[in-house]
C-alpha cells in the first residue's frame, strides 16, 4: 500500500483534495469515481530526503509528452465539430484512454474554465500547455474560429513529433552499437583479464608494454569502478544545474552550433522548428512582434532563441525580419531569401511553412548522410579497441610461450 494524493471535481463542480491509501493510482481513480467525483489527478506522495533529491536531479518526472498533446488537441477539435459545448468536450477528453497522460492539465483547466475563466486563461497557469499554444487558443477564441485553430495546431504538433521521432529512429543503432561495445570492453577489463594474472606472474617475465598498460587499466577500473560511477552521477548533476544559469546555457549552446557536421544539423533543427511556429502563428492572427517573443520560448538553443528575441525588439524600430535575422549569423541563406521573399509578397506565413517543409526534408537526409558516415566509423573504431585488448593478452602469451621453449 502506497499513499496517493488526490484531486477531484464534485458533482456540484467543487473541487475535492485529500490523500488516500491505495495500492494503485488506478485504484485511487476507481474509488474517486465510486464516491461521485470527476477525477482530476492522483500521484504518489513525494519521497522525503536523499530520495527526492534523487528524484528531482537524476530521475526527473516526465510530463505529457508533444504526441499526447497532438491527440488530444485532435480529439478537441473533433469534439467541438459534433456540436459539444467546450465544458462537456472537455470531460469526456479527460475519460479517453489516450489523453490520461493529460487528464490532470485538463482537469484542472476544466475546473478554471466552469469558474468563469477563458479557455485561453484556464490553460495558461498550467506548464503542460506550452506558451505558442495558449496564445493560438487565445487567438482562435477572439476570431471565433476555436475548432479550426485546433486542427492547426494537432496538425503543428504532429509534425513536430514526427520530426523528433524520426531522429530518435535514427540514433537507436549507434546507441546500440556503443551499449554492446561498452559492454563487452567492460567484460574484458573485469572479467577476462584478471584470469590471465596468475599465468603472467609464473612466468617470471618482464610483460610487453601493451600488456602491463591493459593489465593496469583493468586493475584500476576493477577497483575504483564505483568512484567513477558516483563521479560521473555527479558531473551529470553539476552539468545539469550548470545549464540552468543562463550564461552558462548560451555558451554551451553557442560550442553546439559551432561543431562539425553537428552543428549544422542543429541549425537546420532549430530554423524549421521557428519556421514553423512563426508561421502557424502568423496564420492563426497572431501579430508578428508577438509571435517572435512566443517562437523564441519554443526553442532548444539559447543563443537563437536570443537572437529572435532580438529581432522582435528590432521590429518594433521599424527593421525587416529577414534583414534581422541575418545579423544574428545562425540563420541558413536559403531561410533568410524566402522570408525576405515572403515579407515582399505579403504571404509570409505561408513562406514559412513552406520553407519549414523544405528543412524537415533537409534533416531527415543530413542525419540519413550523418549516420551513413557515423555507424561504419563507430564499428571500426571500437572494433580496434576490442582487437586491442585481445592483441595485448595474445602477445603476453605468445611471450610466455617462447619463455617455456
Amino acid at each position: 500500500m502506497a499513499s496517493f494524493r488526490y484531486k477531484a471535481l464534485s458533482a456540484t463542480g467543487a473541487v475535492v483534495n485529500g490523500t488516500l491509501e491505495a495500492v494503485s493510482e488506478r485504484a485511487v481513480i476507481e474509488w474517486l469515481r465510486e464516491q461521485g467525483h470527476f477525477p482530476i489527478s492522483a500521484t504518489e506522495a513525494e519521497a522525503a530526503g536523499w530520495q527526492r533529491w534523487l528524484h528531482a536531479d537524476l530521475l526527473p518526472k516526465r510530463g505529457p509528452s508533444t504526441r499526447d498533446l497532438a491527440i488530444a488537441t485532435q480529439e478537441l477539435a473533433t469534439l467541438i465539430h459534433a456540436g459539444l459545448e467546450l465544458d462537456r468536450a472537455l470531460q469526456i477528453l479527460i475519460g479517453l484512454g489516450e489523453t490520461r497522460n493529460l487528464a490532470q492539465p485538463l482537469g484542472g483547466a476544466l475546473a478554471r474554465l466552469k469558474d468563469g475563466a477563458s479557455f485561453a486563461d484556464a490553460l495558461a497557469t498550467d506548464p503542460a500547455f506550452p506558451k505558442f499554444y495558449v496564445n493560438m487558443v487565445r487567438a482562435g477564441e477572439m476570431g471565433g474560429n476555436l475548432e479550426a485553430t485546433l486542427r492547426r495546431l494537432a496538425e503543428y504538433l504532429a509534425r513536430a513529433q514526427a520530426v523528433r521521432e524520426a531522429i530518435a529512429s535514427a540514433l537507436v543503432y549507434p546507441a546500440i552499437l556503443l551499449a554492446t561495445a561498452g559492454l563487452s570492453i567492460a567484460v574484458i577489463l573485469l572479467v577476462v583479464l584478471p584470469q590471465f594474472e596468475p599465468l603472467f606472474q609464473d612466468a617470471g617475465k618482464s610483460l610487453p608494454l601493451a600488456t602491463r598498460i591493459v593489465m593496469g587499466l583493468g586493475d584500476v577500473l576493477g577497483a575504483t569502478w564505483w568512484i567513477l560511477l558516483l563521479a560521473a552521477a555527479a558531473g551529470a548533476v553539476w552539468f545539469r544545474r550548470a545549464l540552468e544559469r543562463p550564461a552558462f546555457r548560451k555558451q554551451w549552446d553557442i560550442l553546439l552550433l559551432r561543431l562539425p557536421l553537428f552543428g549544422d544539423l542543429l541549425i537546420k533543427m532549430e530554423t524549421e522548428r521557428f519556421s514553423r511556429t512563426l508561421g502557424t502563428l502568423l496564420g492563426n492572427g497572431v501579430t508578428l512582434p508577438v509571435a517572435l517573443g512566443i517562437t523564441g520560448d519554443t526553442l532548444s538553443n539559447s543563443a537563437i532563441a536570443a537572437a529572435v528575441g532580438e529581432t522582435a525588439v528590432g521590429l518594433r524600430e521599424g527593421e525587416g525580419l529577414a534583414g534581422r535575422l541575418s545579423r544574428s549569423s545562425f540563420f541558413p541563406p536559403m531561410a533568410l531569401d524566402l522570408i525576405r521573399v515572403g515579407e515582399e509578397t505579403g504571404r509570409l506565413d505561408e513562406m514559412l511553412l513552406r520553407l519549414a517543409d523544405l528543412l524537415e526534408n533537409a534533416v531527415k537526409h543530413t542525419i540519413e548522410r550523418l549516420l551513413a558516415l557515423l555507424v561504419p566509423l563507430l564499428t571500426v573504431f571500437l572494433g580496434m579497441i576490442v582487437a586491442g585488448l585481445i592483441g595485448s593478452m595474445l602477445i603476453a602469451i605468445l611471450s610466455v610461450n617462447d619463455l617455456a621453449f
